[in-house]
Formats: C-alpha cells, sequence, structure tokens
C-alpha cells in the first residue's frame, strides 16, 4: 500500500489557471484520527487499520515548508499487526524555483523507504537530482507544478466554480517522478456548527469544497487510477476530513485538532 503526501498530492490544474493566485494559505498544524471506512473488502487481508496523522504547514522566510507524519496500525486476518510509520519533510520556494524532499517509511521499526532530493526551476524545465534510494537525475517538462503552487491555483480555480482539473504534478513522495492527476471539484458546502465541532472550533460556519482525485502513474498507461482519494478542503487549505481508497481497502482521517499557526519572520 503506497501512503502519499495527503497536503502535496492533492491537486491538479488546467494551464489557463493563473499561477500567481489570490490565495490566502493559513499556516496550521492539523490532528486527524485515522480509521478504517466502511467494511473490509474480501479481498484484503487487512480487517481494520486504527492511527494518528500530523500536518504542519508554515509559511517561512522565501517559502513554505510542510511536515507530515503518521502512525498507523493494520490489523489481519491471520493475527499480524502491521505498525506502519511515514514522515514526509518539503521546503518550497515560493516562486516556484526550489522545491527539497525527504520521504521516510517504517514497518514495524524496519526502514523501507527513504527517498530524499531537490527539483530545480531551469528555464523552462524542472530538473530533479534524488540523493536516495539511489543517485539520478529526472528532467520534468514545463508545466508540471510544486505542491504549494497547486493548492493555491485550484483553490483560485474552485472560487471561479470551475470543476475539473487534470495535471501533473511533482511531490517527491516517489522515485518515479511527477504523477498525472485527474481532479474533481463538488459545489461548496458549509460546515455545521454543531457539538461535535467543539474541538475544531475555527471551521464553524467555514465554507469548503468535496474534491475528488485519481492519482495515476508517471505514464498513464492504465485505465484504473493507483487510488483515489476524497477530501473537505477549505478556500485556506485546511483538509477537514479524507478518504484515500486503495482498491482494497479505505482509510477515513478526521480532523479531531486544529492550531493555527503564525507567519515566520524572515
Amino acid at each position: 500500500m503506497k501512503l502519499l503526501a495527503l497536503f502535496g498530492v492533492i491537486f491538479g490544474c488546467l494551464l489557463s489557471c493563473s499561477l500567481q493566485a489570490n490565495v490566502e494559505l493559513q499556516p496550521h498544524r492539523a490532528y486527524y484520527t485515522v480509521t478504517m471506512d466502511g467494511r473490509p473488502d474480501p479481498r484484503s487481508s487487512v480487517t481494520d487499520a486504527r492511527g494518528t496523522m500530523v500536518i504542519e504547514f508554515e509559511k517561512v522566510c522565501g517559502g513554505w515548508t510542510l511536515q507530515q507524519r503518521s502512525e498507523t496500525r493494520m490489523y489481519h486476518n491471520d493475527g499480524r499487526v502491521e505498525h506502519i510509520r511515514w514522515g514526509y519533510v518539503t521546503f518550497e520556494a515560493e516562486d516556484g524555483s526550489l522545491f527539497t524532499f525527504n520521504t521516510y517509511r517504517k514497518t514495524n521499526d524496519e526502514l523501507v523507504e527513504d527517498i530524499r532530493g531537490r527539483a530545480e526551476k531551469k528555464g523552462n524545465t524542472i530538473v530533479v537530482t534524488y540523493q536516495k534510494p539511489e543517485k539520478k537525475t529526472l528532467k520534468l517538462p514545463e508545466g508540471v507544478l510544486f505542491p504549494t503552487q497547486h493548492v493555491k491555483t485550484l483553490l483560485n480555480a474552485a472560487e471561479g466554480k470551475e470543476q475539473i482539473f487534470p495535471h501533473v504534478v511533482f511531490d517527491g513522495s516517489s522515485d518515479e517522478g511527477a504523477s498525472e492527476i485527474n481532479v474533481f471539484v463538488g459545489a461548496q458546502k458549509m460546515i455545521e456548527n454543531t457539538p461535535a465541532s467543539k474541538t475544531t472550533p475555527q471551521l464553524a460556519n467555514q465554507p469548503f469544497w468535496p474534491v475528488r482525485f485519481a492519482v495515476y502513474g508517471p505514464e498513464k498507461t492504465d485505465y484504473e487510477p493507483i487510488y483515489v482519494t476524497t477530501q473537505d478542503l477549505l478556500p485556506n487549505g485546511i483538509i477537514k476530513q479524507y478518504v484515500i481508497d486503495y482498491g482494497g481497502i479505505k482509510i477515513h482521517g478526521v480532523l479531531e485538532r486544529l492550531e493555527l499557526l503564525r507567519e515566520s519572520g524572515c
């Protein structure tokens, strides 16, 4: 099962969208409770999943930083329990000239994935230099966006009631390069102020969009996506909840606590 950079690989946009979107992203630290969504699929050996996810998104001098950490236990029908820890740390320059990334994954305390590198915009191309798992260089075509560019561009388009956004994004969560993403944005809704929202009062009566996106590999050769994700996305970039559909199982994350952060000074 591939874990993903939830905040990073969310969005795609048509090239007609403005990269200088008039969107104000909110620096924040969000805590999610993770469970299995619905009944387990008979095709999968996983019978249950429980865990946590933390997303920390900050505005720093010259750009944005993102830290995403998750800890999940997968329960199998033969009695096995997989303890999966996953981390993702990035910096993205505000002008889109530089993107650094570090992804790791541990299963039962064994390191099974370690991806590190940087992507730099040089002219009309993006040059990606991987340091791990092996040293190599990739060139991405013009039009590929980094994660925060994606977020801003999609939110700007969603405000204009655009709904369909096929594009290519590079987020550094894989050593295979960029991914093609097909996105659908539903009609805007409002978050109700209910007793259950007392832990996140900042979200009460706020608008959001239900967003669905299908993620394909670097070269879209298969009809079926690698995975499909749906999310409730606020205009400031905060994710209220999400469901990741891997085909055999669905993972549901619900925002339980939210801390709004201030911009770091230069």
